[in-house]
C-alpha cells in the first residue's frame, strides 16, 4: 500500500525552486530601489542646474559687465555646480552693440563611485538693454 505525501527530495526540490525565485526577486527589488534612488539624484541636479542658470539670468539683468559673472561655481550639499559664460563668436555679430553669450551651468554629484553630471546650455543677449 501506497501512503500519501512527499518524499524528502520532492521537498527539497520545491524548496529550492522557491529560493530562485526569491532571490530573483530580492535582486529586482534591490535594482528598482537603485533605480529609484539614481532618478533621485538626476532630479535634483536638474533642479539645482535650472536655479542657477535662473539667477545667473536675474544676476545679467542688473550687472553693467557679464564678464562678472563668467565663472561662478558653489556647493549645495553633496552637489557641485558650477555656471560659466562665454562670448559666442559669430560672422553676423560684426557692427552692433549685442553680444550673444553662450551660458552653460552644470551640476556634478558622487554616486555610487562614480560622478555624475548634469548639464544646460543656453544663450543670452547681452547688448544696450543692459547697460
Amino acid at each position: 500500500m501506497r501512503r500519501a505525501g512527499f518524499t524528502l527530495i520532492e521537498a527539497l526540490a520545491a524548496v529550492a525552486i522557491l529560493s530562485v525565485a526569491l532571490v530573483v526577486l530580492i535582486q529586482s527589488q534591490t535594482q528598482s530601489i537603485g533605480n529609484v534612488l539614481r532618478v533621485k539624484h538626476y532630479e535634483r541636479a536638474v533642479y539645482i542646474t535650472e536655479n542657477q542658470l535662473h539667477w545667473t539670468f536675474l544676476d545679467l539683468n542688473e550687472a553693467e559687465d557679464w564678464r562678472e559673472y563668467s565663472d561662478l561655481s558653489g556647493e549645495d550639499g553633496d552637489y557641485n555646480w558650477n555656471v560659466r559664460i562665454s562670448l559666442w563668436e559669430s560672422d553676423s555679430q560684426g557692427g552692433t552693440d549685442v553680444e550673444l553669450l553662450r551660458i552653460i551651468s552644470t551640476t556634478t554629484w558622487v554616486e555610487a563611485g562614480y560622478e555624475r553630471d548634469f548639464q544646460l546650455e543656453t544663450f543670452y543677449l547681452w547688448g544696450q538693454g543692459n547697460l
